[in-house]
């Protein structure tokens, strides 16, 4: 019987190659896109799954609190934090601390190569599941000085040789000797280096400078740590253990609660698995709310694919009735009818399995070149095959079921007629579901467009382009290294000039400072951008009042206070945000208005800044979020990055001698530069991604309900083959049968418009609330998509329409 049914199915589909290939191509599509968005939702939530232990896992995130501002979210802690909580704390088995960092080493042949790396506590590998080559697990990391390499680089480092006991020379003069040789980790691993190395390893000087420092220090947010819980403990009750025992760890610590105009922190657990699907301040990963967003997006074109398989199905079947007729006649049962056309149905989702799988293969290494990250083998991954097997059978049998429960309910006497079946208000209503999704994804993709590039290039408060930023300043030398830096590379031809600052432009710095505003008792915390003279020049900061920092001020520079009771005073620039903190309006108004500090831990030693200019607000941050309160101060006593102003044009010669001219003044340390632009557009990586998805994806929305509207276009047609015939003898136009069927689709296309409107304007709308700076509901874009969508579906059927139109009379009404 079942080899009965795949017969007669197969015949079926060869008979009708129109219908088959629309359905065949239709779902083929839908099923690739849901195939490719659960390969990559599969990929962006198994993250970190693959350790054994990865259910006990959590890291200990930061939460600090400073009067004036929201909460911060980080991932780095202190270097008490871990040893202090395995103390405290019998239900941590195991603790684990990571530093990451960038070095240079130097291969036996000369060659040097920056090397991402990572500094870790010795019991590493017996928390995370690492693969060991070569070495011992529990020894590998034993000393410091050792390093265990990923096979690639162990490859990149020594060739084909011998990788164990050689010695890598760092261009700190520091050497590290090969105890280990691991395979890469996988892809979907939020902790990837090609070395690593004990944290008590010394690296550079700079290095084991701020490990002394930091020591002890529970307010420094410096490393990454994990712990290892014993099973079966609640992470949440352990949090909340965490909260109680911070007072009797933190010297003068006081709870957020408490703490009203001080700055203060907290700690927080987060489940090593939950870090890509939420991520913290500077994280890069996959928001969860942007994968629900895919999902849903695939679902829906899975839908419009399906309806097609609904429409088009019901629409034919009235070529059928006398077959089932007869078929009823000689004895069948509705249920073997049923069985038939379900059949029928999962040969040709399985069929369009069949083309979708090899496609989704192919498309999905093509989705690198957007920056959108994939697994290397998606189809090693068991579990995700076994769905995606199976994923065409079920559709099959999920849109074949009402055509089958339509057609099996047919009767002898409707089906000895060859009456054809009712439904076509339901095959309306369904033409009107499949452009109403793709309508609703059209206009929410371009909207995701357009926010994300308003985002990255809205009045930042600066201008972002041919700015090039250096990282990490050479700490030997003092200022005259920098001086001399900042002097050789201002006098290169492409180099419009250069500046210095303590932190690179929106490098995610959150350094404050607590100040009493004017008339007020209470500290205020502020955002403290601590620079260099020619900053806010070479970055093309906006003036709206006063004057920029002048080295002919002397007060310009600020100074702490050193004596008790005295008082220092200092000249400073705020951003507009500063002005309703200030109770002013007009920027002018700030001008002379003052700050009041005082030194931590000593009220008695003021600290006095005098404002001297306001400029526009500095958007470092996401769009997201509000811009902050700013004041930029002249601080020559920590600088950490350099900007350059290139001239607009061809910059890899003047790149190139930024090179040799960083190459002879600082030959021991790495060149770690890249473009303002490129950091700020990494900031919307997630939304754009998003965007560029369900943009893609809703093109193929349209694509499958136009194929869909095709194939009905060809059924009708073909039905009023004979209506048409009489139109013509009775004086009607080819134009006039063109504009009579093309009206006919025009109106559930119209109808979805004005349905789709208002839902992608409430979805919009609720997408957009979660930004501080976003664009405004253009209604020009919902006009544009329906009229697209409307010129899209004349297209697609006048092409068919006037074909049947120029068809003769006589050929319509020669057998009537």
């Amino acid at each position: 019987m079942v080899w009965n049914w795949l017969l007669i199915a197969w015949r079926h589909l060869l008979r009708h190659k129109l219908y088959t290939a629309i359905n065949v191509v239709g779902l083929a599509l839908g099923l690739s896109v849901c195939m490719i968005i659960g390969t990559l939702v599969r990929f962006e939530t198994s993250f970190d799954g693959y350790h054994e232990k990865a259910d006990r896992i959590v890291r200990v995130n930061r939460i600090e609190y400073m009067s004036g501002q929201a909460p911060w979210f980080g991932s780095v802690t202190g270097l008490p934090v871990g040893p202090a909580l395995a103390e405290r704390l019998p239900d941590v088995e195991q603790v684990v601390r990571t530093i990451p960092f960038l070095t240079s080493v130097e291969r036996a042949d000369g060659q040097v190569f920056i090397q991402a790396a990572l500094r870790v506590d010795p019991n590493y590998p017996q928390v995370f599941d690492l693969v060991f080559l070569k070495g011992d697990p529990t020894l590998a990391l034993a000393r410091p000085g050792d390093a265990v390499l990923t096979e690639s680089t162990a490859r990149k480092y020594f060739g084909d040789g011998e990788a164990m006991g050689q010695v890598l020379t760092l261009k700190s003069g520091r050497t590290l000797t090969v105890t280990g040789v691991i395979a890469e980790p996988p892809m979907n691993s939020s902790l990837r280096a090609g070395l690593l190395t004990p944290i008590a390893t010394s690296v550079s000087d700079q290095a084991d400078r701020e490990f002394r420092e930091r020591e002890g220090q529970w307010n420094s947010s410096w490393l990454a740590t994990y712990l290892l819980l014993r099973p079966g403990v609640d992470a949440a009750a352990l949090e909340r253990q965490i909260d109680t025992l911070l007072p009797s760890l933190v010297p003068d610590y006081r709870s957020p609660n408490d703490a009203k105009d001080i700055y203060t922190f907290s700690l927080s657990l987060q489940p090593l698995t939950d870090i890509r699907t939420n991520p913290v301040a500077g994280e890069a990963g996959t928001p969860m709310p942007v994968i629900q967003g895919m999902l849903l997006t695939g679902m829906l074109v899975l839908l419009v694919a399906g309806i097609n398989f609904i429409n088009l199905t019901t629409a034919r079947s009235g070529l059928r009735l006398r077959e089932i007729g007869i078929r009823r006649t000689l004895g069948a049962k509705r249920a073997g009818l049923a069985m038939q056309f379900l059949t029928e149905s999962i040969v040709l989702a399985s069929l369009a399995g069949a083309l979708a799988l090899p496609a989704t293969e192919l498309i999905l290494p093509l989705l690198r070149l957007l920056k959108i990250e994939v697994p290397a083998d998606p189809f090693a991954d068991r579990a995700l095959l076994t769905g995606l097997l199976l994923l065409p059978p079920l559709v099959g049998l999920v849109a074949g079921l009402y055509p089958a429960l339509v057609l099996s309910r047919t009767g002898v006497a409707t089906g000895a007629k060859g009456m054809p079946a009712a439904g076509g208000g339901l095959r309306t209503a369904l033409v009107v579901s499949q452009f109403v999704i793709a309508i609703v994804l059209a206009i929410g993709a371009l909207f995701i467009l357009h926010q994300t590039r308003f985002a990255a290039t809205q009045q930042l408060g600066f201008d972002r382009e041919n700015v090039l930023i250096i990282n990490r300043l050479p700490t030997d030398g003092g200022a005259g290294r920098f001086e001399a830096l900042r002097d050789a590379l201002s006098r290169l031809p492409g180099v419009k000039s250069v500046a210095l600052s303590a932190w690179a432009p929106a490098g995610g710095s959150k350094a404050s400072m607590g100040f009493r505003l004017p008339g007020q008792t209470a500290t205020v915390h502020l955002r403290k951008e601590a620079i260099d003279f020619g900053y806010l020049e070479t970055m093309g900061a906006t003036l709206l009042a006063g004057r920029l920092f002048d080295r002919a001020h002397g007060p310009d520079i600020m100074r702490l206070p050193n004596e008790p009771h005295e008082r220092a005073e200092a000249n400073i620039v705020v951003t507009r945000a500063m002005l309703p903190k200030l109770g002013v309006r007009d920027p002018a108004a700030a001008l002379g208005q003052q700050l009041r500090g005082g030194v931590v831990g000593e009220p008695a030693r003021q600290q006095i800044l005098n404002i001297v200019g306001v400029v526009e607000d500095f958007r470092f941050s996401s769009a997201r979020v509000e811009a902050e309160a700013a004041l930029f101060v002249i601080d020559q006593s920590q600088f950490g990055a350099m900007l350059l102003r290139l001239l607009p044009g061809d910059q890899k010669a003047t790149l190139a001698a930024v090179g040799d001219v960083w190459r002879q003044l600082a030959p021991n340390t790495p060149l770690y530069r890249g473009f303002l632009d490129e950091t700020i557009d990494r900031l919307y990586e997630a939304e754009a991604r998003q965007g560029t998805v369900i943009a893609t994806f809703a093109g193929l929305a349209v694509i499958i309900a136009c194929m869909g509207l095709y194939g009905l276009a060809a059924f009708t047609a073909e039905r009023r083959t004979k209506e048409i015939g009489i139109r013509k003898m009775l004086g009607a136009s080819v134009a006039d049968i063109v504009r009579l069927l093309v009206w006919q689709f025009s109106r559930p296309v119209l109808l979805a418009t004005l349905i789709a409107w208002p839902l992608a304007w409430y979805g919009v709308s609720l997408w957009l609330e979660g930004f501080a700076s976003r664009v405004s509901i253009n209604p020009l874009i919902f006009i544009g998509v329906g009229l697209g969508a409307l010129i899209i579906a004349w297209v697609t059927v006048a092409g068919h329409a006037a074909r049947v139109a120029a068809e003769k009379p006589v050929r319509a009404l020669r057998y009537e």
